[in-house]
């Protein structure tokens, strides 16, 4: 049964590990998770991290790419609340400006709810070129 009150969150992030073009995401993901350990109350109990690094061939990386995804392509983010899917990109750009605000928003101790609400403001409001796939082994 599924709590509508409080759901469960997963935040998933796609990177390469021993990757040249997702090494300036690292840093990003690393002070997310961080600052996902902040106490938050029930909130920070119903708050996963997922680091997902997957395959360099993509033949192998189609069986293990997280769903909700349009390609197969790294990096990427989804975040889900009850399994559903709140947003999903693959923009590069993007993908670091979410990081960086959802640092903010987790020192700050924002509920999950109203991370929720502003991560899909700042994708809804999102101004950035998307530059398609950052790391060459997407390709």
């Amino acid at each position: 049964m599924t709590n509508t009150k409080n759901p469960e969150y997963i935040l998933t992030i796609v990177q390469h590990t021993y990757c040249g073009d997702c090494m300036w995401l690292k840093g990003k993901i690393t002070d997310a998770y961080h600052a996902s350990g902040i106490v938050r109350g029930d909130d920070s109990k119903r708050w996963r991290v997922d680091i997902l690094s997957p395959p360099w061939d993509r033949d192998e990386r189609r069986a293990e790419f997280p769903s909700g995804f349009k390609t197969i392509d790294v990096p990427a983010l989804k975040l889900e609340a009850d399994k559903r899917i709140v947003l999903a990109t693959q923009d590069p750009s993007l993908i670091s400006e979410l990081l960086v605000k959802l640092k903010w928003m987790l020192l700050n101790r924002l509920s999950n709810s109203e991370i929720e609400d502003k991560m899909v403001e700042i994708a809804r409001e999102w101004k950035g070129a998307p530059v398609g796939a950052a790391c060459l082994a997407s390709n």
